[in-house]
Parts: structure tokens; C-alpha cells; sequence
């Protein structure tokens, strides 16, 4: 059977075989022409993704949208939007995320494989409420240690007291409650499915740290038909996905890390801790001091510094301890290392990765155009703030659309389950 990617570049072909070369602009904007070659690949994408159907009501819309697209990008030339320095950083942090989700598709997502025996599992834990308590630990050492003293006898309660910060979480022992498919980490979430009642797991990573766990109960559905099974096969077939997706990332990221070769100096990073601890006393530390070494490169306290201020906040809170400093760098390397290796692969060539990081550019000015305006209005539906925009950007530009070649193209695509 073809595959439906497959089919769909055919059809595309078939359509641009079928079209005049000599006159093929659905629209121009301010001179800037929308052409089938743009046109079709984009659309076809967009019924598959959207599972709609071919119709000249859906070809209008998204036309439509082509032509907003082209009407931003001309409003921010004009403005110089380019020159502004948070749009320019903004972008860089689009552009590094798209390139790296892409070189993880690449290198991991591409290569996962789901058995139908796998999914049937996953239906059985589907029908299945646990029970829950964990302990944890920021880093493996910790966790080895909870670990031993637990297999040693120490009361849980005990272990739970001293490893949380979180006093409910203290109070109850680390339990945390009934739990179904799809709540928790899929690390933490797949280790405690596979558990027998009572039993304790060995230490697992998860994307905050270390746990381990035990189930206390569970709760099953004994209703299992193979019906309801072939129901849901497409939503465990994404479960699947999810299960082994982030826990191969995690090794993936680490193997990259280990080729990196990284060399801390504990000295530094102790006075990169109390610079980023007491960022109002200036000049208590020399910031041209050593932190890190590694293949090609060396950072000191200012270059940490100058990485560590383009993480989000939820990212800059974990920093709080020279070992979340040492975990927090060796991401920051490996990520560079990562974007690196996808850019000499050409991934960011590829015509749908230009055309997603088009539109999240697109999107971005339109957020910072909105949010300007937003700033003198405490009432804003943000809605009817982007049509009265995107009149505003109509007004002051050439448009021109061919509705006579727009219903003109061959049918392209039907909607797919």
C-alpha cells in the first residue's frame, strides 16, 4: 500500500503538472507574490493536518491566510520590526527550538517502533487506576542513597520526611493519590503500570529529577473487549509514542552530553551560584573566572551567565545547587551541540521547516504588534484586536486575488480519519 505521504507528494505533483506555468499567482500582495508552488504543498498540509476536506470555501480561508501572512511581513518591513532587539532574540528562540524538534524527529521520534502486543499492554494499564507514593531526589547520587536506605529497612515515612521540600507532600509520605494514563510523567507513569501491588522500583529518571516508586493499590476496568481495543488504537498508538519518546530523548541528550567531555571547576561553580543568587552585589566575583571546559570550548562565569539569562524562568528556578548548575550547563551544551549537527544536516533547508518557522515568525509579530496595543487597552478581545490590525495592514497595501484560478486546480484531497 502507498504510504500517505507518499500519495500526498504525488498528489501535488500531479496538480503542478496540470497547471500553466505562465500564470500560476493565486494572489499578490504589495507586490509579493502567492503562487500554486506555495499554494498547494501548504494547503494539502493543512487538510491532512486538519482532516477537512478539499472545497473551494476551505481554498478561500486558507488563501486568506497566505494573504494575512504576506500582509504582517510587509507591516513589519515597513515598521523595521527586524531591528527590535526582543523580536530579534525571540526569533532565535524559535528558530533553535523548531531545529531541534526537528533533529530529534530526526535522530529519535523517526526511529520508534510500536508492536501491536506493546499497545495491548498499554490498553490493559488504560482500564487500570493506581494508587501512588514516590521518593525523590534532584540527582542520582541522592536517589542511590534513598535507595540503599530503603532496601535497608528505613521506613518510607522516614525517607519521605527528609527528601521533600513540599510539606504536603512531607504529611502524606510522598503519596500521591489515584492516577490514570496520561496523568504523570511517562517515565514515572510507565515504571509504576508495570509494578505488582507493594512492589518498590528501582530508581527511574523522570524530567525533574529522580524517583522511585511503589504502588499501593489499584483500581481495574474488568469491562476489556477487543471493540472498544480497535476504538482506541490510535489514541495508545500516541501513548506508545509518548512512553518512549521522552525517556530515549533523555538518553539521547545524555550520550551527547558524555561525547562532550565536560570538565566543571567546583570553585567556579560556586561563585557562578552566589552571582546568580545575588545578582544586586556587583563586581563580589571576577566573572572572567573558569567554570566549564569541554571539547572547543571554555566558559567563565560571564559567558554562564550570558546562556543561563535566555532560559524561561520555570528553567532558572531549578538553579539551586551547584549540582542543578553542573545539569543545567551540560543541557545548554549538549543543545548547542545538537542545533549544530542539525544545521551541518541541512534540516533547516527543508521547505516545511521554513514554512513552520514562517508562520511562528508570523505569529510572533503579530503577538508584539497586539501586545503594543494592548498596553492601552485593559478591555481587549483579542479576536476583533486582530481583525481591526489586519484591516489597518489591508488598507495600506495592494491586494489582488484570482478566484477564477483558485477554483481552477484539480481536486486535491479528501479528509482522512
Amino acid at each position: 500500500m502507498i504510504s500517505r505521504h507518499i500519495m500526498l507528494i504525488t498528489i501535488v505533483m500531479s496538480i503542478m503538472s496540470c497547471v500553466d506555468k505562465r500564470s500560476t499567482d493565486l494572489a499578490i500582495v504589495d507586490g509579493h507574490s502567492i503562487d500554486m508552488d506555495l499554494f498547494i504543498p501548504r494547503y494539502v498540509s493543512f487538510l491532512s493536518n486538519t482532516h477537512q476536506e478539499d472545497n473551494l470555501m476551505n481554498r478561500h480561508a486558507f488563501l486568506n491566510s497566505l494573504v494575512d501572512e504576506r500582509l504582517i511581513l510587509s507591516h513589519a518591513k515597513r515598521q523595521r520590526l527586524h531591528e527590535d532587539p526582543i523580536i530579534s532574540f525571540e526569533k532565535e528562540k524559535i528558530y533553535k527550538q523548531l531545529l531541534l524538534n526537528e533533529y530529534h524527529h530526526n535522530k529519535v521520534t523517526k526511529k520508534i517502533t510500536v508492536s501491536d502486543k506493546e499497545l495491548r499492554r498499554l490498553f490493559k494499564h488504560s482500564k487500570t487506576r493506581l494508587h501512588l507514593r514516590h521518593l525523590y531526589a534532584p540527582n542520582l547520587v541522592g536517589i542511590r542513597g534513598i535507595e540503599k536506605r530503603i532496601r535497608s529497612g528505613v521506613q518510607w515515612e522516614i525517607i519521605a520526611q527528609e527528601c521533600f521540600q513540599d510539606s504536603i507532600l512531607k504529611e502524606r509520605g510522598g503519596d500521591i493519590g489515584w492516577h490514570e494514563m496520561g496523568d504523570l510523567d511517562p517515565a514515572f507513569e510507565i515504571t509504576a503500570f508495570e509494578l505488582n501491588d507493594g512492589e518498590i522500583s528501582s530508581p527511574i529518571k523522570t524530567g525533574t529529577g529522580y524517583s522511585i516508586i511503589q504502588v499501593l493499590e489499584r483500581e481495574r476496568d474488568l469491562l476489556i473487549t477487543e471493540k472498544d481495543y480497535q476504538l482506541n488504537k490510535d489514541w495508545l498508538r500516541n501513548m506508545a509514542f509518548r512512553y518512549k519518546k521522552m525517556p530515549q530523548l533523555r538518553k539521547f541528550t545524555e550520550n551527547v552530553i558524555e561525547t562532550l567531555e565536560i570538565k566543571f571547576d567546583d570553585k567556579g561553580l560556586e561563585h557562578l551560584l552566589t552571582e546568580l543568587n545575588d545578582k544586586d552585589e556587583i563586581g563580589s566575583t571576577n566573572i572572567q573566572t573558569n567554570v566549564l571546559s569541554c571539547k572547543n570550548a571554555k566558559w567563565s562565569i560571564e559567558e554562564c551567565i550570558s546562556e543561563i539569562a535566555r532560559l524561561s524562568d520555570r528553567q532558572f528556578q531549578k538553579i539551586r545547587s551547584t549540582e542543578n548548575l553542573k545539569s543545567v550547563l551540560s543541557g545548554i551544551l549538549a543543545r548547542e551541540k545538537m542545533i549544530e549537527e542539525a544545521e551541518d544536516l541541512s534540516l533547516h533547508m527543508s521547505k516545511d521547516f521554513q514554512n513552520t518557522l514562517l508562520q511562528e515568525n508570523v505569529s510572533l509579530i503579530l503577538r508584539n504588534i497586539i501586545d503594543k496595543k494592548d498596553q492601552n487597552s485593559h478591555d481587549m478581545n483579542w479576536q476583533n484586536e486582530y481583525f481591526k490590525i489586519r484591516d489597518g495592514m489591508a488598507e495600506n497595501s495592494e491586494i489582488s486575488i484570482d478566484s477564477t484560478k483558485l477554483r481552477s486546480f484539480p481536486m486535491v484531497v479528501g479528509k482522512t480519519s
